[in-house]
């Protein structure tokens, strides 16, 4: 299954729906062949940046997902850079903000800045998304 998933991604050219599909798919993939994958997206979009909505969100869920993904695998912050600095790029659209969030407390997780982790954990849960990040444990950091 999964080289199946990384021969329908790698071969196409990166649009709405292969972003998409990455942005399903990666949770199924082993961490280093996902970071390769997500590598190549964020380098198709830069190429070809689109600014419209579902595009936008497509792109910002492959990295948070991808940050889980390198959270729950407990790897190197090597892994996670290109995300980070993938989201601080994408623009400051309403449709991605929670994502960028998201973004930050990996970020700060990573950085083993608990105080921070816990602030941006607090505003994610008073804003009602508490259930998105119910598998992070901000304590063990």
């Amino acid at each position: 299954m999964k080289n199946k998933i990384k021969g329908l991604i790698v071969d196409e050219n990166w649009d709405r729906t292969s972003y998409h599909f990455l942005s399903q798919a990666i949770i199924f993939l082993d961490i280093d062949d996902a970071k390769e994958l997500v590598d190549s997206a964020y380098a198709g979009y830069r190429k070809h940046p689109a600014i419209d909505t579902f595009t936008l969100q497509f792109v910002a869920l492959i990295a948070v997902n991808y940050l889980n993904c390198c959270y729950h695998h407990h790897v190197d912050k090597s892994y996670a850079l290109n995300s980070f600095k993938f989201l601080h790029d994408l623009p400051a659209e309403p449709a991605i903000g929670l994502n960028k969030l998201l973004g930050l407390l990996y970020e700060a997780l990573f950085d083993q800045d608990k105080a921070k982790a816990k602030k941006i954990a607090r505003i994610i849960k008073d804003c009602g998304y508490g259930p998105v990040i119910e598998d992070i444990n901000v304590e063990e950091y």
